[in-house]
């Protein structure tokens, strides 16, 4: 396996306390074509970061001065867009970290884990495509996992990034909402739109509208517009006349508006009209829902 493109040696900087470790990673990413610099603390990598070009890091969890998760925070601090790579034995850290790294790969795992996540996270911050000006932005392979998310994107779902990306988007979908065909066009630089439910970590349901585009160097990516309005779930949901999305928007419009008349609660004089409307879209859900 090769860095992302074949006309520049994309910079690693590997920091662990363990000689034998970082010898053998540097050795591997070598092999795969990386200029490699190494540091055998947090404190070290950090310095090394300040004065050279990288263009991600891999850092151990546990060190003797400062834990990986630190140094992970300090390096997002300096550079957001850096990719951070979490090598570690100890799988608990994972949830320690999930939100100043992109990716945990557990120690022992096949190399080709390591190889893999930095060739497609140095890819991606590596350039950039002008229809993805948006603050949710994702990123998925030909299997439809996620490779990388934008924090907008990451804090919408409510997971880390490293937690997102070991998902695919069948696993974030909403009680068997249909995701086939997202980016399955025959061409490059085609697009397709539409909307689907996706589900938050919390279990709750999150109406998007999506764009989605297979881009001719490769990269397959989605805009979302997250529908958020109580007043818009609910007309989608009488406009729709699929049975199998119905129930599913049914709920979603149901949820969004209780939620809002539970707002209103804590201000009984204020928004009367509006609360006359919630009380109409409830009632309409119901005849929807009793029709069907």
């Amino acid at each position: 396996m090769r860095p992302a493109t074949a006309d520049k040696r994309f910079c690693v900087l590997i920091i662990d306390d363990e000689p034998s470790i970082l010898t053998l990673r540097k050795i591997l990413l070598e092999t795969a074509g990386y200029s490699v610099l190494t540091a055998s603390s947090g404190k070290e990598g950090l310095r090394l970061f300040s004065v050279h070009l990288v263009d991600a890091v891999v850092v151990d969890y546990s060190m003797p001065d400062m834990d990986g998760g630190t140094v992970a925070g300090l390096l997002k601090q300096q550079k957001p867009r850096m990719p951070v790579i979490m090598l570690s034995a100890y799988s608990g850290a994972r949830d320690d970290v999930h939100k100043v790294v992109d990716a945990f790969i557990e120690k022992g795992a096949d190399p080709e884990d390591l190889l893999g996540r930095l060739e497609s996270l140095i890819k991606l911050r590596s350039h950039a495509h002008a229809e993805l000006k948006s603050d949710y932005v994702v990123f998925v392979d030909s299997s439809q996992r996620f490779l990388d998310c934008s924090d907008s994107a990451c804090a919408f779902l409510g997971y880390g990034r490293a937690e997102l990306i070991d998902k695919t988007i069948g696993d974030i979908s909403y009680k068997g909402e249909e995701f086939h065909g997202l980016w399955e066009q025959p061409r490059n630089n085609e697009t397709s739109q539409g909307d689907y439910i996706v589900r938050h970590k919390n279990g709750r349901p999150l109406l998007v509208r999506y764009q989605s585009w297979v881009f001719a160097d490769g990269c397959l990516a989605a805009v979302w517009d997250p529908v958020k309005d109580w007043k818009e779930l609910y007309r989608l949901a009488m406009l729709e006349f699929d049975p199998a999305k119905l129930k599913n928007r049914t709920e979603l419009a149901l949820l969004e508006i209780h939620r809002r008349l539970r707002e209103l609660e804590a201000a009984p004089s204020k928004n009367t009209g509006e609360r006359v409307a919630l009380d109409d879209a409830l009632n309409g859900l119901r005849v929807l829902k009793s029709e069907k």
